[in-house]
């Protein structure tokens, strides 16, 4: 899935390995099950609640302004909070939360019992029940 931080309002900007990395501005998503009790939203965030405990495994591909890729960044570990448009896990390597958009076409379920080794650790990962990457382009100039 890409990203394009000209039109992703509700992406901004934080340090992460020394890069311009694009998160949510709140990692504390809303709670749509108390909005609507037993409505299409309360069902929906019970299927999302399904996610919660999960571990997720996430890629990153950070690009330049002429589309090459600057880094490729991976990171880990367990669903903590979903709502329909946030994904937050707590990073397995540091404890710190860090969140993506919710979609669900890209959260690929891993039903095999692949061990991945992230390239910029050499960390061997197990137990992976989603895989999700992402492309984040930088803001075009004006």
């Amino acid at each position: 899935m890409e990203l394009n931080a000209n039109k992703a309002k509700h992406l901004t900007a934080f340090p992460l390995l020394g890069l311009c990395a694009c998160r949510y501005a709140s990692a504390t998503p809303t709670n749509y099950k108390a909005a609507a009790v037993g409505g299409v939203i309360g069902r929906r965030q019970s299927a999302m609640d399904a996610y919660i405990g999960k571990h997720i495994l996430v890629g990153l591909t950070y690009l330049n302004k002429d589309g090459s890729v600057k880094e490729q960044v991976q990171l880990h570990g367990n669903i903590i909070a979903v709502s329909k448009s946030t994904v937050v896990f707590e990073r397995s390597d540091n404890g710190e939360e860090f969140s993506i958009p919710f979609d669900e076409n890209n959260l690929d379920a891993d039903e095999t019992d692949s061990v991945y080794e992230l390239k910029s650790t050499g960390e061997l990962v197990e137990n992976v029940d989603f895989i999700s990457s992402w492309t984040i382009r930088p803001p075009q100039d004006d």
